[in-house]
């Protein structure tokens, strides 16, 4: 929500969106289950209200994908909402990688890669594999750069659990990126596909 419709002054936390709307809820469920999670617990956020659409018009069948039959709008974003009511947006639903029962955001991954001082640009999409789906890695590396694929898979290794280590690391000379600075994955993913990461 904008700053000048909040509930009351608040320091701004990096990354937060904010909080909710006056008369709108909101509620973080489980993309699987349907649950509701705790705070501070990454799900899916749904919000509900009157000032909420009514649907897709002409689209029964796109709105009955959106919104539940108790009026839940489901985003389609992952986030959370830490303990002073603060949303943080991690990643987008469809992005997800599923591994082994686990949920891997490549937003978090991608953040991490590139606070390495030896990589420039990183973008994080999922293989298929026998356990599902697994995270692999597109890094561009600075100038003069000879980190190699070990190097950053015990990078990473290091600051995540398990289920979030990079399985494959290809070096690319770009990321490939919408105008507005948005990871085109698709186009990540159809190189996977036709066999030429590079």
């Amino acid at each position: 929500m904008c700053l000048a419709f909040a509930k009351e002054p608040f320091k701004v936390k990096s990354g937060s969106c904010g909080t909710v709307v006056r008369n709108a809820g909101l509620k973080i469920v489980d993309p699987d289950t349907g649950a509701s999670l705790g705070r501070n617990q990454p799900g899916e956020i749904c919000i509900r209200g009157e000032q909420i659409m009514k649907g897709t018009l002409n689209d029964p069948e796109s709105t009955k994908n959106t919104i539940d039959k108790d009026g839940w709008l489901h985003t389609g974003d992952i986030g959370l909402v830490d303990d002073d009511d603060e949303i943080f947006i991690v990643d987008r639903l469809k992005e997800i990688i599923k591994y082994k029962g686990f949920q891997v955001a490549p937003a978090e991954l991608e953040a991490l890669l590139i606070t390495h001082p030896e990589i420039k640009d990183a973008a994080v999409v999922s293989k298929d594999d026998l356990a599902g789906e697994v995270p692999v890695a597109f890094v561009m590396r600075i100038e003069g750069s000879e980190i190699t694929e070990d190097d950053i898979k015990k990078f990473v290794a290091k600051e995540v659990v398990f289920y979030k280590r990079i399985h494959k690391v290809f070096f690319t000379d770009s990321i490939p990126k919408n105008p507005s600075g948005k990871i085109l994955r698709k186009d990540l993913r159809a190189r996977l596909a036709a066999g030429i990461p590079s």
